[in-house]
């Protein structure tokens, strides 16, 4: 008779374990199932930012149900449970210093989801790295880099940098591309190269106001920034739709605006060599 019990309640707890997963795993394919529809819809990046995070967060609730509904099929980890929880103040003591990150983690990334400093999709900066925010859990923010690397940072540690954010408003960008040419160089004749070599470019935008038209205001404006030693230094804006188109474009520019100079006798400007007596 005490076998019989013993392999029914062996029988029972096993079908409760199988439940159980079954369980959590249809409602996690239910749940994926519908973030994914929603994500795949024309919606704005907040709404996209929200709905991530809320995807991350029924995902870890369901994998905390499921782990908390085994161990209560299984009467003697329900036994030691229930003792753990019951024992005492050392235990929650312990519970609460090892969870205090967890929850600042937690409590951050709802911060950052409805104040919205940066949303999943936007390009950012953040202590001198620049990437592509690609997804926001309960625990961390990971960014998409240059070279493809992931950067995975705590939320309660994001929250509290400084960011730039390049398309909290709009995509639109002004960069500036920086050259310098000889001291001895023709000025009007590098100016000339420099805009027309911009103007060329599909990618360059207009964002001259109409006063600033009508005022003839160049739409390329190539500034002397200042003489430093032998090189005349230009800080020249440039308008693109966004980041990366900009530094394509300037990339392109810079090419092209070298072979130019190559080719009109125009020099690069190079810093003057010192020697070692610190004389020119």
């Amino acid at each position: 008779m005490t076998i019989f019990n013993s392999e029914n309640s062996l029988l029972l707890t096993s079908f409760s374990i199988a439940a159980v997963v079954l369980v959590a795993m249809l409602a996690y394919w239910f749940s994926r199932k519908a973030f994914e529809h929603h994500l795949k819809k024309d919606i704005d990046s907040g709404s996209r930012t929200g709905i991530t995070f809320l995807r991350n967060a029924v995902k870890a609730a369901i994998v905390v149900g499921a782990v908390i509904g085994i161990v209560y099929c299984i009467p003697p980890l329900r036994s030691l449970a229930v003792g753990f929880f019951a024992g005492a103040s050392i235990l929650a003591a312990f519970i609460g210093f090892a969870s205090q990150n967890a929850f600042s983690n937690i409590v951050s990334g709802v911060f950052i989801v409805l104040f919205k400093p940066f949303r999943v999709g936007d390009i950012i900066k953040i202590r001198d790295e620049i990437g592509t925010v690609e997804d926001i859990t309960l625990r961390h923010t990971i960014i998409n880099a240059l070279e493809n690397k992931r950067l995975i940072y705590p939320n309660s540690v994001i929250d509290s940098e400084a960011v730039t954010n390049w398309t909290i408003k709009e995509e639109k960008v002004q960069k500036f591309m920086f050259l310098s040419i000889d001291l001895d160089s023709d000025v009007d004749l590098a100016v000339s190269i420099i805009q027309e070599e911009a103007l060329r470019h599909p990618d360059l935008l207009d964002e001259r106001s109409d006063d600033e038209k009508r005022d003839g205001v160049p739409l390329v404006n190539s500034p002397i920034l200042d003489f430093n030693g032998a090189m005349i230094n230009f800080r020249i804006p440039l308008w693109a739709k966004d980041l990366p188109t900009s530094m394509g474009m300037i990339w392109d520019l810079q090419k092209s605006i070298r072979e130019r100079f190559e080719e009109a006798g125009v020099a690069i400007g190079r810093p003057s060599q010192v020697n070692f007596e610190g004389k020119l």
